[in-house]
């Protein structure tokens, strides 16, 4: 007997509906094509039916490569490329300031952009090698809300149980 006399499976019904699944995402297949031969490859009874809604289609090809995706360690996350951005242009604009005053004067004056660049650079520095993030507020908010979320609940179920308890009359619940 004949592998495609053999009586199908509903595993493979599947995988076949899956094919026609991806014809339908690659353009070959319209919606109702689709709808129509999956109706077919499930009402059929052997492989070869169900074989024969895939005829007009070519054989599978494998999905293209796609490129790998950095991985999270080799990118500074967005909230600090904006900081490190920040302090950048900050830096930038003071030192400006600082040399226009400085030619407008024509003597060197005290470099004071180095109090404004210095320590905020360090401590962004700090906390990009050492990963010091200063998300006590998240944390805290995220307790009070798992608190009050449980809260709600408990209170859910103390007054479905109390309902739940009291005995059903039909005739009670009827108007007069």
């Amino acid at each position: 007997m004949a592998t495609d006399d053999l009586r199908i499976s509903d595993a493979e019904r599947e995988s076949y509906v899956e094919l026609l699944g991806r014809a339908v995402g690659s353009g070959r297949l319209t919606v109702d094509e689709f709808d129509e031969r999956a109706a077919r490859v499930y009402g059929a009874k052997t492989v070869a039916e169900a074989r024969a809604v895939l005829t007009d289609l070519p054989a599978e090809q494998p999905a293209p490569e796609r490129r790998a995706r950095r991985t999270a360690g080799t990118r500074m996350p967005l909230h600090q490329r904006i900081e490190w951005t920040a302090w950048a242009g900050v830096g930038a604009i003071n030192v400006l300031v600082w040399a226009l005053v400085s030619l407008g004067t024509m003597s060197p004056v005290y470099p004071w952009p180095l109090w404004v660049i210095g320590p905020w650079g360090l401590v962004l520095l700090g906390r990009s090698v050492l990963g010091i993030e200063g998300n006590g507020c998240a944390q805290r908010a995220r307790a009070h809300r798992d608190t009050a979320r449980a809260t709600a609940l408990a209170h859910r179920e103390r007054v479905l149980a109390a309902h739940l308890a009291q005995p059903y009359h039909p005739l009670a619940h009827q108007r007069r």
